[in-house]
């Protein structure tokens, strides 16, 4: 594929960032369908995308193609393309120091993948049922050369992230990459500009979940949805529902020095005693809220609490775990603990059909009230323990 296009050069002075070609052309939406997307699945773990979100192809208002068909339909920015491969460039025409006019040629056997613009493209791709021509749709593009997906990922996250929000989910995925190759791959910059503590948090976050799900002794073994993945009946909890919430608990002082490795066993530890104590909210997940938002947040938040009282007990085991997560079970009369509290937090109490509302509660102020009466709850109970 040939195309007339300009070249400009732009650069940054982050360290070890060099100057960025960029081949500005226009190419039609039916050479534009062959491009490629690098979706994030289980099985292709460095991917970066999601699936792009149907509700932007109807025919209300804020659809694409709608957009097309009814209304202006003229797309001014451009599409960001990437070119992982070899390209040629054939410069014919200079126009000052930072910018020529030539001839950009990529071999059909290359991939064009697209960075930022497939809501646009696909949109056109569907509205060519009702308008054949707009396979002639002419788009502006940017193409990239860069060999490194790392590279291509980053400008995503950049372009999505300081522009427009991108869904937490797949975030966390991102964060995970820009860690590893922050600290593997040398772009020290990184470090500063875009990972902060919370960032970091979020990729040690993510880093646990993935050992929940590989670890054979995890109670998640094998059963977390990812994000791109149907939900299947074997599905127990959502990847960025376990990320989220860890990704708070890792700012407490005895967890963030913890390696990966040990922080995510102790996590597992710990939901394998819940697993003990609520097997059936695990065996039918979707009549319990155990394992919906409001009980993962809930007992995620535990966890630091649960944690320090083993820790105190020189035994950071799965036992020992269980040992205090059992005393929510009691029936506990206490005048500082409000009557859903005094009652067992059994089964029962996670039933989706039975429990009381503020187990099926959705706000972050309801699952730190949670967690601070179930702290509470234990608190009584050992006191309780402590007399007899």
């Amino acid at each position: 594929m040939n195309m007339p296009c300009f070249r400009i050069q732009q650069w940054g002075y982050g360290e070890g960032v060099e100057k960025t070609p960029i081949y500005i052309s226009v190419m039609s939406a039916k050479e534009l369908a062959k491009s490629e997307i690098d979706r994030w699945t289980k099985h292709n773990k460095s991917g970066y995308q999601r699936q792009p979100k149907e509700t932007r192809f109807g025919t209300g208002r804020g659809s694409i193609v709608r957009y097309l068909i009814e209304e202006m339909g003229a797309f001014p920015t451009s599409v960001l393309l990437n070119v992982r491969g070899n390209i040629k460039y054939q410069p014919k025409t200079k126009i000052n120091d930072f910018m020529d006019f030539g001839e950009l040629t990529v071999s059909d056997d290359e991939k064009l993948y697209i960075i930022d613009g497939q809501h646009r493209i696909e949109a056109i791709k569907r509205a060519t049922a009702s308008q054949p021509e707009l396979e002639n749709y002419p788009l502006a593009v940017s193409i990239l050369n860069y060999k490194d997906k790392f590279d291509e990922m980053l400008h995503f996250y950049i372009v999505n992230s300081r522009q427009k929000k991108i869904p937490t989910d797949l975030v966390f995925k991102q964060l995970q990459m820009m860690v590893d190759k922050a600290i593997l791959g040398g772009k020290e910059w990184l470090k500063e500009v875009i990972l902060g503590p919370k960032e970091e948090r979020a990729a040690m976050a993510t880093v646990i979940v993935d050992y929940l799900d590989e670890e054979q002794s995890s109670p998640f073994h094998g059963q977390i949805q990812y994000t791109g993945e149907p939900k299947e009946p074997h599905h127990l909890v959502k990847d960025y529902l376990l990320a989220f919430y860890l990704s708070f608990i890792l700012r407490e002082k005895a967890l963030s020095g913890m390696s990966h490795a040990k922080l995510a066993q102790l996590y597992a530890d710990y939901w394998s005693a819940i697993k003990e104590i609520y097997p059936n909210a695990f065996a039918r997940a979707d009549e319990y809220t155990l394992l919906k938002t409001t009980g993962v947040a809930s007992y995620t938040y535990l966890f630091p609490t649960i944690f320090a009282y083993s820790a105190a007990d020189g035994d950071l085991s799965k036992s020992r775990f269980k040992h205090y997560l059992s005393m929510l079970k009691e029936r506990v009369v206490a005048k500082e603990l409000p009557t859903d509290f005094q009652r067992p937090i059994d089964e029962g109490w996670w039933s989706s059909a039975h429990g009381p509302s503020i187990a099926s509660a959705t706000s972050q102020k309801v699952f730190h009230e949670i967690s601070s009466n179930m702290t509470k709850k234990i608190e009584v109970v050992m006191e309780k323990m402590k007399t007899k």
